[in-house]
């Protein structure tokens, strides 16, 4: 249990990677509180809750939407009620929007926005509403996608949020590790079997499927478990020497 003690917070946590990230958390002993956005994800985050209960930890879901100013506000008040503590020792920013697979020609200032509100503006405000109660020991990780390196057509604004995620990272490591005692990661997944990857549009969804035929660790996709135990080990004390990098979770997809 090396996370025993620990509280954590995991945005968009209730489907796909981010409960994946939930469940490798919770078995490690520590407390979860996540987030999901729409009335739709409720049964899954409360599916989820009970899951992590008979991990014999505990979970706490909060509706919250990335999108509004408001949120960070809401998730850190509502996760120190929750748990009854002063502090947080764990951020895991993987609440994200999928690329619309729009050419350049075709994006609108709507989408630019909606992308880059969730996956960036989102990401620096909870973060920053984070280390006001973050211990030393801290860990932040930040969810980046193969996107940000790929060069992937129809992908511009997803691809140019998920760079500006792993510049972020970076910034952080160095900004905040002395002042706050914290380590600032980002995982870099390849495609992962989730819903937002079938969701990715028929164009994208067939050229990932090629692609995942020449993977080197295994001629498929990737699955949540292989990307939240990489999120695990960045938020144990085994990682302490680990700062300002990102982890590839692609099976060799694409080397970096």
């Amino acid at each position: 249990m090396s996370l025993a003690g620990k509280i954590a917070i995991v945005t968009g946590g209730a489907r796909g990677i981010g409960k994946g990230i939930v469940l490798n958390l919770a078995k490690q002993g520590a407390k979860v509180a996540f987030t999901y956005v729409s009335s739709s994800s409720k049964a899954h985050a409360d599916d989820l809750v009970r899951q992590v209960e008979q991990l014999g930890s505990s979970a706490h879901a909060i509706q919250a939407d990335a999108a509004s100013p408001s949120s960070p506000e809401i998730v850190l008040s509502s996760t120190l009620a929750a748990f009854d503590v002063s502090h947080i020792d764990i951020l895991v920013n993987n609440a994200g929007l999928g690329s619309a697979s729009t050419l350049l020609e075709e994006v609108t200032l709507d989408e630019y926005d909606k992308i880059m509100n969730v996956n960036v503006r989102a990401v620096i405000f909870m973060t920053q509403a984070f280390v006001r109660y973050v211990k030393p020991g801290g860990r932040i990780v930040n969810l980046s996608s193969i996107s940000a390196r790929g060069g992937f057509a129809t992908q511009s604004v997803y691809s140019a949020s998920k760079a500006a995620v792993e510049a972020l990272t970076r910034v952080w490591a160095t900004e905040l590790g002395h002042k706050y005692g914290v380590t600032v990661n980002a995982v870099n997944p390849g495609p992962v079997d989730t819903d937002m990857y079938r969701a990715a549009g028929e164009v994208h969804l067939a050229r990932m499927e090629e692609q995942n035929k020449k993977t080197p660790a295994a001629p498929r996709a990737g699955t949540e478990n292989d990307v939240a135990e990489i999120v695990g080990f960045l938020c144990e004390e085994r990682s302490r020497w680990v700062s300002g990098d990102v982890v590839c979770a692609n099976g060799g997809m694409l080397y970096m």
